[in-house]
């Protein structure tokens, strides 16, 4: 009798940790389901998006992600039923526990590969605005150049000689320079 005893309490304890396991993955599934809501959210006001790809990308992470959540809490509502059906004896798998099951990690795999999709389309579209802004910060600073070499030799013209020696002008700004302290 004491090795029937041992048997059940095994029993006993498989059963309990195997419905621990199960309901953990869900609790799991909605927890992570949740963070990548809020994530896609939080990135969405950050950074934005300038494209409708990204945006479409956005919007069926998101998707992908609350069917997750609400397939998940489908299983919680459906899992009590199910066990009074197995407790009255009926053997036969709840069909409807199954494809809900299976959905939930469909689309929460899926939220998973749209949001890297998110990330990748968002780095290349920042990496694309910064190299625009670096090519027209350089055709800017061109344009500036050239600005600067056409002020700066504008005035070459006034330097050219004059018909007057070098020694005539030595001579008159001297004069100039006594009529002024005469005054």
């Amino acid at each position: 009798m004491a090795e029937n005893d041992k048997d059940l309490a095994f029993y006993s304890s498989t059963l309990n940790a195997w419905y621990t396991t199960r309901f953990e993955k869900d609790k799991h599934l909605l927890s992570l389901s949740s963070a990548g809501i809020g994530l896609l959210v939080t990135l969405l006001t950050a950074i934005g998006t300038n494209s409708v790809y990204t945006a479409i990308i956005y919007g069926l992470a998101l998707i992908c992600f609350l069917i997750s959540i609400i397939s998940v809490l489908g299983v919680f509502s459906r899992n009590s039923t199910y066990l009074e059906s197995v407790v009255s004896g009926n053997d036969n798998n709840d069909v409807i526990l199954t494809i809900l099951d299976k959905t939930a990690v469909l689309s929460f795999v899926l939220g998973i590969i749209f949001t890297l999709l998110v990330g990748a389309f968002s780095s290349i579209e920042k990496l694309k605005n910064k190299e625009n802004c670096m090519s027209n910060n350089i055709e800017q600073m061109v344009n500036q150049n050239k600005e600067i070499k056409k002020k700066s030799l504008n005035g070459v013209s006034n330097m050219r000689p004059t018909n007057d020696t070098p020694q005539e002008q030595s001579n008159d700004k001297p004069a100039s320079n006594q009529s002024d302290s005469k005054e």
